[in-house]
This record gives structure tokens, sequence and C-alpha cells, in this order.
């Protein structure tokens, strides 16, 4: 498996996790996390993908990986990695792609927090503790993202992060890079079905308009993994109809609310 990065923390979440792994504070104290992974033919990657979340210095409160009509060994690998690892649960999902898996998983998680994942990306091992961390220095906030480091075959330590790569593009909140508060979801609802892609910058933009509070760390939150069969190696007419599509409708949207402002820039919300 690639080396993830990792970070020395000094803000305290990382001792916090130890303590909670040793036994010696409360798991029922600490903030609960579930993490949604939807599947679909990606036996190459997902062992990886999973035993990323499962090294994370903050323990999960639940693994729930949805199988969209997997026909390689993608769901006998997480069901032996389930074997070992209570936390893993197998669900099968409607097979009309990753916004209709995610809802799955949306419906019945359990944990204050939610964490996307995709089977071929990787998070880095203190991923969890700084989003965390920064939660609890500011409770009001509702959605904590970070920097994407994107690798291919082999994979050094992250790039450091880089605050002028933050502009108005959309592209710069990533799913994979983001924590959410599970109430988020009961604000602004789950994905839009309707979508086969850019389920995730729907999503982004509704959160947007409804102003709920967000930050992007200053820090890599997310792996990336380029190859030939990833959503973002080619990009389709299909792909370029539903992202304009999301834009469109959250325009209508703003219109018919009264607002006709632009919404901040992603720059705005970086930490200082």
């Amino acid at each position: 498996m690639p080396r993830v990065p990792d970070r020395q923390r000094s803000d305290g979440s990382g001792n916090r996790a130890a303590r909670v792994r040793a036994g010696t504070e409360s798991m029922s104290d600490a903030p609960t996390i579930s993490v949604i992974m939807p599947v679909r033919n990606g036996e190459k990657y997902i062992a990886d993908a999973l035993k990323t979340v499962l090294a994370q210095a903050w323990p999960v409160h639940e693994i729930l990986v949805i199988d969209d009509g997997s026909t390689d060994r993608s769901r006998e690998i997480v069901q032996s990695l389930a074997s070992r690892f209570p936390a893993i649960r197998v669900l099968d999902g409607p097979t009309r792609g990753p916004g209709p898996a995610r809802n799955v998983g949306l419906r019945i998680a359990g944990g204050e927090f939610i964490g996307f994942l995709d089977c071929d990306d990787l998070w880095p091992a203190d991923k969890l503790s700084l989003h965390l961390a920064r939660f609890a220095r500011t409770p009001h906030m509702d959605v904590v993202s970070g920097f994407v480091s994107y690798f291919d075959r082999q994979m050094t330590d992250a790039p450091a992060p880089d605050p002028a790569a933050i502009t108005d593009e959309l592209f710069h909140v990533h799913l994979g890079a983001t924590l959410y508060r599970r109430t988020v979801f009961d604000r602004v609802g789950m994905f839009d079905e309707n979508f086969l892609y850019s389920e995730d910058v729907d999503l982004m933009l509704r959160i947007r308009e409804a102003e709920i509070p967000m930050t992007i760390l200053n820090a890599v939150t997310l792996c990336y993994r380029r190859h030939a069969e990833s959503m973002t190696s080619t990009y389709t007419a299909e792909e370029k109809r539903d992202f304009n599509r999301a834009l469109m409708q959250s325009l209508i949207r703003r219109r018919r609310s009264g607002n006709t402002k632009p919404l901040p820039p992603f720059k705005h919300l970086m930490e200082e």
C-alpha cells in the first residue's frame, strides 16, 4: 500500500484519540464518526482505502461500505476485513451510481459526524483528528474540509498545502477531504439521485446557499488516486452537462429565494 502522509499534532487531538484507544477515556464521551464508502468493482484498491480508515488516530464508530453491484472480488475483500473489524458493515446499493449508494449509508448512519471516502482513495492517518480538533475549537462549525494530494501508483509525502491554490472555482472542496456534522444533511437533504455525476457539487452548492458554517483546513485531508478508471481521468459530455445543471439549479434556487448575490469564494473559508 502507498505510504500515507502523517503529521504530529500539537493541539492535543491525537493524545485524546490515544486515550480512547487505550481505554482511559470513554468512547461514549467522544464524538462518533460514520464513514460511508460506495464501491463498484474496486477490488484493486478497496483494502488499502479501508485500512487508512481503520488506521486513523481517531477511531471511527462505523464504516458503511455500499456494494453498488460489484462483479469482482470487492465484496469478498470487504467481508474478509469485516470479520476482523466489526466496525465495517457491507450494505447493498441500488446500482444507480455513487450518489444513491451514499444515500443508503446516510439513511442508517449513526455517527455525530459523517465522512465519505471513495474506494480508490486514501486518508492521511491524522485526518479525523485534524477535523475534530477544528470542530472542538469552533463548536459552531458544521463542515470542515481540507486540501487534496493527488497520486498515482506510488505516493510520497503530500506536498505542503498552498493557500494561494484556493480560488473562486468549485473544485477545491472535495467530498472525501471533508467531515460533516450529521445535522447538515437534516438541513439540506441528501445527495440528489437525479445526478449521475456532480452530485457532490450539487450538495456543496446547497450547503453554501444555506450559509452553513464551514472552513477549509490548511492541511491535506485526502489522498486522491489517479488511475484509468477514476472518474476524473476523463471528462465526458455527460459529466459536463451534470456539472452545468448543478450550477443552473443553484442559480434558480437563489433567484426564487430572492438572493441573486454570488456565493462567497472558497478562499474566504480558508483558516488562518
